[in-house]
């Protein structure tokens, strides 16, 4: 097998190179304590084969992946901080839930935690709490305001 691995893995490890080699380096020395630059050693054991097999397991949250992603602002968001993130959300809507509920005056709705890719976009799931209990407000407040009576009388 003159020319590198049957499967690609030499022209799949070099384009891989050539698009985030600086990440990749360092996820190998900080992941797997192994010197990338071994691929290039006759009798290293790290084979391009090999290379690509270990790349494929980073986590998610590492350099490489994060540079695949779309850049350092992907940097340590595995899926724990993602998970973190949306409970976070949760517990503020839940919150903004009870305050609106229970008060004369309208709070502002919280924002939700800021996440890489989606630089502070608005939720515009209909699905989602946030939307259902801003339309359940809206309709009781709609009630409220129509007769000045509560709802049920």
């Amino acid at each position: 097998m003159d020319g590198g691995d049957a499967a690609g893995g030499s022209a799949e490890l070099a384009r891989l190179i050539d698009k985030c080699g600086e990440a990749l380096l360092a996820d190998f020395q900080h992941h797997y304590q192994i010197d990338l630059r071994d691929v290039l050693r006759p009798g290293s054991g790290l084979s391009p084969r090999r290379a690509l097999a270990l790349v494929r397991q980073l986590p998610l949250e590492s350099a490489t992946v994060a540079a695949l992603r779309g850049g350092p602002e992907f940097r340590g968001w595995g899926t724990d901080r993602y998970l973190l993130a949306m409970l976070i959300d949760a517990v503020n809507d839940n919150t903004f839930a009870f305050i609106s509920a229970n008060s004369k005056r309208k709070p502002q709705p919280p924002k939700p935690v800021e996440r890489p890719g989606k630089a502070a976009q608005k939720n515009t799931n209909p699905n989602s709490f946030r939307a259902i209990a801003k339309a359940k407000l809206a309709a009781l407040k709609r009630k409220k305001g129509g007769n000045g009576e509560r709802p049920g009388n």
